[in-house]
């Protein structure tokens, strides 16, 4: 039976305590404890009093949770004042434009013009940092289909986001601008017009209605409440993405933490980024932690959570500048003509008309070699494809798929030694005679300058044909013109002959 827990959560709903319960009903405070308590329970007398006097049936009380009934309640009362706030705003809404006189409806369709322009401009604006933003932060997806999927949900969600808030930003601004200023009113002064009929006065009271402004009374609607909840639900949804996004980081944090043990030989530097990487997952977590309670509506202890962040900031800080420091200790390698390089050859036949289609990092050597030697020098981790094309040389310089594990070891291995070697350098070596050197030069300055002359000549071309099509364009014009003359002289002649 739930009479006893019915019995609490009527009297605390109520604002009774026991004693006051007990007076109402004409009965000792212990006897309601024990109600309350399961010990005993009330008389039928007692039972139907309770029940008229909290508007409740035997079967509620006895049998039924309170709880739930009133929260039922609650849930169809609150729909049905929802409707009733609509219909209400609008007819009041109806009322007072009826009412304005005609300056101030066309003052009033002028403002509302605005305000709905202004918001779609401001949300046009945020729309556009908003899409600015995600491709920054999406720009790994290399534009394929995830990225186009996650652009479209995005969107989706910040249309939906900004049409509510549109609409209840909208509503608001209608309300506290108008409703709550202009209310209709009727007047205790009524006019009497007189009416003589048999030597009987007949008196018609016609009461007259009246804008004022500024209401006393600001009333309230569920509509523009409902309104703001959906927009706070919406954030709520978007503050679960980042909490998402805030747990992703936070396993990438945990797996960055687990390798930097892996340069612990490195000292200073592994202490650092140590140190960086707990503080960061402990900012990571304050901020799930102040994110998650944002959504449930749950308190927080500001200064505590303040004294974390702060303390993890600083501490993060000093890892980082550790860090930094420590790396004054290592050895930046890029030197091509060290042993992390090795060289790819290649031997061309000299052509007369042997053009390279790029210069790019590519250093001549005088041989007595008639050919051409090409050397590639460069990491284990890229490779040169060259390609010989109607006298034409392409360099074509690509990565290889390295072992992930592999790569990884070589890494580790060189941070331990206190090394940076730049793995992306690369260099190439062509060896020739001299005469071999200054013809490929001077082919490509010619074919260089072919290229100028081709483009220039493209673009002479391209300009005349647009000067040429705004010509046929105004030609065109003058063509309707002419025949707009002819049909309408046509038509004054076939008038004047009838």
């Amino acid at each position: 039976m739930n009479l006893s827990d019915n019995l609490k959560k009527i009297r605390k709903d109520n604002n009774l305590s026991q004693e006051q319960l007990a007076e109402k009903l004409g009965i000792s405070r212990q006897s309601v404890s024990k109600w309350e308590s399961g010990v005993a329970y009330p008389e039928m007398d007692k039972v139907l009093q309770i029940c008229q006097m909290f508007n409740l049936n035997i079967d509620e009380l006895l049998n039924q949770d309170i709880k739930k009934i009133k929260e039922n309640k609650e849930a169809k009362s609150n729909i049905n004042k929802f409707i009733d706030d609509i219909l209400n705003f609008i007819t009041k809404t109806i009322d007072m434009f009826s009412n304005m006189k005609f300056k101030t409806k066309i003052k009033f369709l002028i403002e509302q013009v605005i305000t709905i322009g202004l918001l779609i401009l401001l949300f046009l604006v945020f729309g556009y940092l908003f899409l600015g933003i995600i491709n920054k932060l999406f720009s790994f997806f290399d534009y394929n289909y995830y990225y186009f999927f996650i652009l479209n949900i995005l969107e989706a969600f910040y249309l939906i986001f900004s049409l509510v808030a549109g609409i209840s930003i909208y509503l608001n601004v209608l309300k506290v601008r108008y409703l709550d200023y202009y209310v209709i009113i009727k007047n205790n002064n009524t006019q009497t017009e007189n009416i003589k009929e048999d030597q009987n006065k007949i008196s018609i009271e016609k009461p007259s209605e009246t804008i004022v402004i500024r209401d006393p009374n600001h009333s309230e609607y569920r509509l523009i409440k409902g309104l703001f909840k959906c927009v706070i639900f919406l954030l709520k949804i978007f503050t679960a993405g980042i909490i998402f996004g805030l747990i992703i980081a936070l396993i990438f944090q945990i797996i960055l933490l687990v390798l930097s043990v892996l340069v612990i030989k490195t000292g200073m530097f592994f202490i650092g980024i140590f140190i960086a990487l707990i503080s960061s997952i402990i900012i990571n977590l304050t901020i799930m932690y102040l994110l998650y309670n944002l959504i449930f509506n749950k308190k927080i202890n500001q200064s505590k959570i303040g004294i974390i962040l702060i303390s993890s900031i600083v501490i993060m800080s000093i890892g980082i500048g550790l860090t930094l420091s420590s790396l004054k200790d290592f050895n930046y390698i890029r030197d091509i003509e060290s042993n992390y390089y090795v060289d790819q050859t290649k031997v061309i036949k000299m052509n007369d008309d042997i053009v390279i289609d790029d210069f790019y990092n590519v250093e001549f050597i005088e041989t007595n070699s008639e050919d051409l030697n090409i050397t590639f020098r460069h990491s284990q981790y890229y490779a040169l494809n060259i390609e010989n094309i109607s006298n034409k040389i392409y360099f074509s310089i690509y990565e290889k798929d390295p072992n992930l594990f592999e790569l990884l070891r070589t890494y580790i291995k060189d941070f331990n030694n206190k090394n940076i070697i730049d793995y992306g350098n690369y260099k190439i070596y062509i060896s020739t005679s001299r005469e071999n050197i200054e013809k490929i030069k001077d082919n490509n300055k010619k074919y260089i300058e072919k290229q100028q002359q081709e483009y220039d000549s493209e673009s002479y071309y391209n300009n005349q044909i647009y000067d040429l099509e705004e010509q046929i364009e105004e030609k065109n014009e003058k063509i309707y013109e002419l025949e707009e003359i002819i049909k309408n002289y046509i038509m004054y002649k076939e008038q004047k002959s009838k």
